[in-house]
């Protein structure tokens, strides 16, 4: 994202366009893609992450591993997964496969997973005795924990220079090489 803001800054330079409200010189939006290599490097920075439900489950989730799922714009993501706790006795590790879309919390300028769903559970070595309720509870606990998890935080810096450059955070679609992020135009009474 920061070489985007880069390049919008050298446009802006470059046309003198410094003191000008209008969104550079009437361009519209603009895309820009990140790789799918630097989306797996943003999210791999937030994890491991752990969750517990006081004494009685602790849910841990490290190695993100992330495919690029584009006709259906979302993105999946497979994590070295831990249960453990009271609940279960024991620890048992295995993976859990997601996919989820992304939205955009202006509060914090986060980018965040959103209508995350469990594809695939494997634990192993889970007693018969409670292999039930772990396929039954432990995907929806993971996709309720996970809705709305912070994959990356735009810093405010970047985030100013959009602004003073005529420019809001529009959407984010998963196209094949990566994740195409959309800076609108915004009107020029809102320019600052």
């Amino acid at each position: 994202m920061k070489l985007l803001f880069r390049w919008l800054a050298v446009v802006a330079f470059s046309a003198s366009l410094a003191v000008c409200a209008k969104p550079l010189l009437g361009l519209g939006p603009i895309r820009y893609t990140i790789s799918q290599a630097q989306l797996q490097q943003a999210v791999a920075k937030r994890f491991p992450y752990s969750q517990s439900l006081g004494d009685l489950l602790e849910l841990q989730l490290q190695t993100p591993r992330l495919s690029l799922l584009p006709k259906r714009n979302r993105i999946a993501t497979v994590l070295d997964l831990t249960l453990s706790g009271q609940l279960l006795g024991d620890a048992y590790s295995g993976t859990i496969a997601m996919d989820y879309g992304l939205r955009f919390e202006p509060r914090d300028n986060s980018i965040r997973m959103t209508d995350v769903q469990v594809t695939r559970l494997d634990l192993a070595n889970v007693p018969p005795a409670y292999q039930d309720a772990v396929q039954r509870y432990a995907p929806r606990l993971a996709e309720q924990l996970l809705d709305g998890f912070p994959l990356h935080r735009i810093s405010a810096a970047d985030m100013a220079r959009a602004n003073g450059l005529g420019y809001g955070l529009g959407g984010f679609k998963v196209v094949p090489d990566g994740l195409q992020v959309t800076l609108d135009p915004k009107p020029a009474d809102s320019v600052q």
